[in-house]
């Protein structure tokens, strides 16, 4: 008996169903790329359009309304950005600030002010101490401190208070993390 099948040179894979697969594949992807460009297109379209909305009304609201002079125009918005500047102040927890202040100030150190800088977030705490030692633990505390940062050193000097009374006034800037 004679056999004439080599298994070991037949081919198993069907070559045409792989190419058809392949190219089917391919297809959908084309598809997919189209159909992506054209929606990025139109998000873009739909972006420039946003974008000048937005600018027309901005233009709109920083524009002085007709039969209103200017005067009681710069009246009203200065105080709208005062009224604001009362809402953004009412919006800090002023309770928890303290609090993160009491917890870094050593003994023989009181502060006398504590005001809110120009910048977000930007304190300025000036203070009197019963010596410099005491202001160095203090900026320690502070920079070691999560809850502050970029503490700076504004200014010192040394006060006498009577005859034998001495200390140091200082002020000092800093960040304060929420």
């Amino acid at each position: 008996m004679r056999f004439t099948i080599n298994l070991a040179t037949r081919t198993y894979l069907d070559h045409r169903v792989i190419n058809r697969f392949a190219y089917i594949f391919i297809a959908a992807l084309v598809v997919f790329a189209v159909w992506s460009v054209i929606r990025m297109s139109s998000n873009m379209g739909e972006l420039g359009r946003l974008s000048a909305d937005i600018s027309e009304i901005q233009s709109k609201l920083g524009a002085r309304p007709n039969g209103i002079t200017e005067a009681d125009f710069s009246r009203q918005k200065s105080r709208i950005r005062f009224y604001n500047e009362i809402i953004e102040r009412k919006g800090t927890n002023w309770l928890s600030l303290l609090e993160l202040f009491e917890n870094v100030t050593p003994e023989g150190l009181s502060l006398t002010s504590l005001s809110l800088e120009k910048k977000p977030d930007q304190w300025k705490l000036e203070g009197r101490a019963r010596s410099f030692k005491v202001v160095q633990q203090y900026l320690e505390k502070l920079e070691s401190s999560k809850n502050f940062t970029n503490v700076l050193l504004l200014s010192h000097q040394n006060m006498v208070i009577g005859e034998r009374g001495r200390g140091v006034q200082f002020a000092i800037t800093c960040k304060v993390l929420n």
